[in-house]
C-alpha cells in the first residue's frame, strides 16, 4: 500500500513536471504527448537496466538486516514529506523525500550502522550534480538550436517532431532512473516476503509501480504541470525542445552509471537554462527562487518525518 502510495504521488510530482515542459505547446496533442511518455517510463528500466533501483534498494540503507518495519516507516516518511510539498504546488525531489525518510528512520531504530554511508554520498552527489548538468546543457542545447533557427528558418517546421522525439527520450530516462527508485522499494519488498538472499528485479517489480504512477499522473499531475510550464519561463517549442533534452540527457547519463537523480529537479533545471539562454530577463526568478526554498527544506524535513514516524511506531508498538 505504501509503495502505491510513493509510486502515485510520484505521478502527481513527476508526471506533472514532465508535461509541464510541453503543456504550453501546440506541436504535439496531449493525448499524443501522454500516451508517448506513459510508454516510454515503462520501457525505460527495460532497455537502460536497474542500476538505480540496485543503489535505491541496497546501497542507502541494508533493509535486509533492518526489516519490514524500517522499509515501511521510511516509505511513509516519505509519502507525507511528498503530500506536503504537493499541497505548496511546489514539484519536489522523490528521492530527497525517499532517502531522508530512510536515514531518519534508521537513525530514529538506533541502528546507525545499517546506514551505508556511501550510497548516500552518491545520491547527493547524483542530486546536486543533476541540476547543474541540467542546466548547463540546457543552455548550451538553447544557445546552438537558437542560432541554427536563426540560420535557417525552415526547420521550425520539424519543431513537433522533435519535441515528440525529445517527449519519447524524458520518458526513457525517467524509467531508467526516477522511476527505478519504486521499483526498488518493490523489489526489496519481494525479496523479504520470499525470504530471498539476492537482490533481484522481477517483470512485476516493474509494472506494478508504473501502474500505480500513471494512475497519480491523471489524478493530480496537471496541477503541479501548470506550476512549472507558465510560472518559471514561457515556454515554446524550441525551447521546450530544448528543456526536454537538456533534462533527458543529463537523467539518461545518471540512470547509466547508477545516480539516482531527481528528473523533476534536473528538469527545472534544465528550464533555468533554456530560461538564461534566451530571455534571462523574462524569467521569473521568484519562482526560481521558491523551487531552491522547497528543495532545501525537503531532505531535513523528511529525515525529521522518518524520526517522528519509527518514534510513533515505538510508542504505539507495532
Amino acid at each position: 500500500m505504501l509503495i502505491a502510495a510513493f509510486a502515485g504521488i510520484s505521478g502527481v510530482n513527476d508526471g506533472g513536471n514532465l508535461i509541464g515542459t510541453y503543456l504550453t505547446s501546440n506541436s504535439v496533442r496531449p493525448l499524443v504527448s501522454m500516451t508517448l511518455l506513459l510508454g516510454s517510463v515503462l520501457v525505460g528500466p527495460l532497455l537502460f537496466g536497474t542500476r538505480v533501483s540496485h543503489t535505491i534498494a541496497v546501497e542507502i540503507v541494508n533493509f535486509q538486516a533492518a526489516g519490514h518495519q524500517v522499509l515501511a516507516v521510511s516509505l511513509l516518511a516519505a509519502v507525507v514529506t511528498l503530500l506536503v510539498t504537493w499541497r505548496l504546488s511546489i514539484p519536489t525531489s522523490t528521492t530527497m523525500a525517499l532517502a531522508g525518510g530512510m536515514v531518519g528512520a534508521v537513525i530514529a531504530d538506533g541502528h546507525l550502522g545499517l546506514i551505508q554511508w556511501p550510497g548516500v554520498l552518491k545520491v547527493a552527489i547524483g542530486l546536486v550534480g543533476s541540476v547543474l548538468v541540467g542546466f548547463f546543457v540546457a543552455f548550451l542545447l538553447s544557445s546552438f538550436l537558437w542560432m541554427l533557427m536563426r540560420r535557417y528558418p525552415q526547420i521550425g517546421f520539424a519543431g513537433g517532431r522533435a519535441q515528440m522525439a525529445t517527449i519519447v527520450f524524458q520518458g526513457l530516462a525517467y524509467g531508467a532512473n526516477d522511476q527505478e527508485k519504486a521499483i526498488g522499494l518493490m523489489a526489496v519488498l519481494l525479496m523479504l516476503v520470499g525470504h530471498h538472499v539476492r537482490y533481484q528485479v522481477s517483470l512485476l517489480a516493474i509494472v506494478l509501480p508504473w501502474l500505480f504512477w500513471t494512475g497519480g499522473l491523471f489524478v493530480g499531475g496537471l496541477r503541479i504541470a501548470r506550476t512549472v510550464s507558465g510560472h518559471v519561463f514561457k515556454l515554446v517549442d524550441m525551447s521546450a525542445v530544448s528543456t526536454q533534452l537538456g533534462a533527458a540527457l543529463t537523467v539518461g547519463a545518471a540512470a547509466l552509471l547508477g545516480l539516482p537523480v531527481s528528473t523533476t529537479q534536473t528538469t527545472d533545471g534544465s528550464l533555468f537554462g533554456t530560461g538564461t539562454a534566451l530571455k534571462p530577463y523574462h524569467v521569473r526568478w521568484h519562482t526560481v527562487g521558491k523551487f531552491f526554498r522547497v528543495w532545501a527544506l525537503t531532505l531535513p524535513l523528511a529525515v525529521v518525518m522518518g524520526m517522528v514516524m519509527m518514534g510513533l511506531v515505538r510508542v504505539v508498538g507495532l
